[in-house]
């Protein structure tokens, strides 16, 4: 769901797409209601939001909260005229004074930022009249009383370094605490790339790492190593004591092929239960205590009872969720007081140099951004950041191994060409090798 920015309607949009999903964008902000039965069929709404649009998302989207995983923030903020977090009130108000037809073509060049720009904005360019501009601009003028209650949540803020509307300084000092990409361009960014880049394409990752499966066991070191780490947690903290009480239970979110399944199934022993989740793979075992669902684990933990759970894991899983923030508040809700939640993930620079050569990769965030997301909710019992390095003998060894792993970074309907210049851009170490870093995080919380 693209929220429009100003002066917009869906012609700038309508060729842009991404698999899995409907796209549909909304505009003319002279009134924030909308009727939600439109998207009454969904169980999951990505909302990106542009410009004055992001405060229009957060004014209008609360009767659908509980199905909004990710919500992107793009060029824009939710104090759209300040002089510090948004536009300049002498910009926005000379804006609306002056606004005619030929300062409203202005302001489109303004936007684009470029003449070449510019160029290709106007062939898609909106149709909207510049009375009914004035009024929709006019929404977003203070007010004493009535003002919207507004959804603060986004789970990034996506800033363009030479934005003439919002300008960047703005931008960055009004998302603190808020992860923050600084991206090249205007205010118009390149809305397919962002797509591509931060909503998750679920079919393909269930699709890879179902074709891994057979390979997996054989190439995980790194995520078995993690494993490893999040089992002398649970040992160090007494967790295992934790998970076997009579009536305990346990949900592991992404059990694969069944690396950390095992640790848990010993931990939980006879009397707790063990609750198995997997988007792409089969269930590792099951039985009277330890049932298995084969569903997304993003979704269903959204559909989860509020304070059902005793305990939640989750080993290499979360990386390839749309929202880590909706994740950890959700694990939050589910978790019963005292509850505990062990993630193990990865973190960013993690496979930097695959990056480089396909410049494609999982929107990952630093540690410190896991810590200022995770509710306060929660105390942080142990935490940890480790680096792996991998050396192989060629760059196509290097991509066999992510292929064997279900880690494929050359995204869907990749063709020789593009295979061939991965592989050249590829760099060789001065001793000839090529080198892959991993860099995996883990973190347990205790929900107070």
């Amino acid at each position: 769901m693209i929220f429009a920015g100003w002066a917009m309607d869906s012609e700038p949009f309508a060729g842009l797409h991404r698999h899995g999903y409907d796209i549909m964008v909304v505009w003319d902000y002279r009134d924030f209601s909308l009727d939600w039965s439109c998207v009454a069929q969904y169980d999951e709404i990505c909302v990106v939001a542009w410009s004055l649009g992001v405060y229009a998302a957060a004014a209008a989207t609360a009767p659908i909260a509980a199905r909004v995983s990710l919500r992107l923030a793009v060029n824009g903020t939710l104090s759209p005229i300040d002089s510090l977090k948004g536009i300049p009130p002498a910009v926005f108000h000379g804006t609306l004074d002056a606004l005619d037809e030929r300062n409203l073509t202005k302001f489109y060049r303004r936007v684009a930022g470029s003449r070449e720009a510019y160029s290709r904005f106007a062939e898609t360019l909106p149709n909207r009249a510049v009375d009914e501009l004035k009024t929709e601009l006019e929404e977003f003028l203070p007010r004493d009383f009535f003002a919207p209650e507004l959804d603060a949540r986004f789970d990034r803020a996506i800033i363009s370094r030479d934005d003439a509307i919002f300008p960047a300084a703005n931008q960055w000092r009004a998302w603190e605490g808020t992860p923050r990409v600084m991206i090249d361009g205007a205010h118009l960014p390149d809305f397919q790339a962002i797509l591509d880049r931060f909503v998750l394409d679920k079919d393909l990752t269930e699709s890879r790492f179902a074709a891994g499966a057979v390979t997996y066991e054989g190439n995980a070191a790194v995520q078995d190593g993690l494993v490893d780490r999040m089992r002398r947690i649970m040992e160090r903290c007494s967790v295992p004591a934790h998970m076997c009480r009579r009536g305990s239970r346990t949900i592991e979110i992404g059990s694969g092929t069944g690396k950390l399944s095992r640790v848990l199934d010993g931990f939980a022993g006879r009397f707790g239960t063990l609750e198995m989740w997997d988007l792409a793979s089969e269930a590792p075992f099951e039985g009277a205590r330890r049932p298995f669902r084969k569903t997304d684990a993003e979704l269903q933990l959204m559909r989860t009872p509020s304070a059902s759970a005793d305990f939640i894991a989750s080993a290499s899983t979360v990386q390839w969720f749309n929202s880590p923030s909706r994740f950890l508040a959700e694990c939050s809700r589910v978790l019963m007081p005292g509850g505990l939640l062990l993630v193990g993930t990865y973190a960013a620079g993690n496979l930097a140099a695959v990056e480089a050569a396909t410049g494609r990769g999982l929107p990952l965030l630093e540690p410190e951004e896991w810590a200022a997301l995770t509710p306060e909710s929660f105390e942080c019992i142990e935490s940890e950041t480790y680096t792996v390095d991998m050396e192989f003998d060629s760059a196509a060894e290097v991509f066999r191994h992510l292929k064997a792993t279900g880690v494929n970074s050359l995204g869907r309907s990749v063709g020789p060409a593009a295979m061939r210049h991965a592989l050249a851009s590829f760099h060789r170490d001065l001793d000839g090798k090529y080198r892959i870093s991993y860099r995996p995080t883990l973190f347990l919380l205790r929900k107070k």
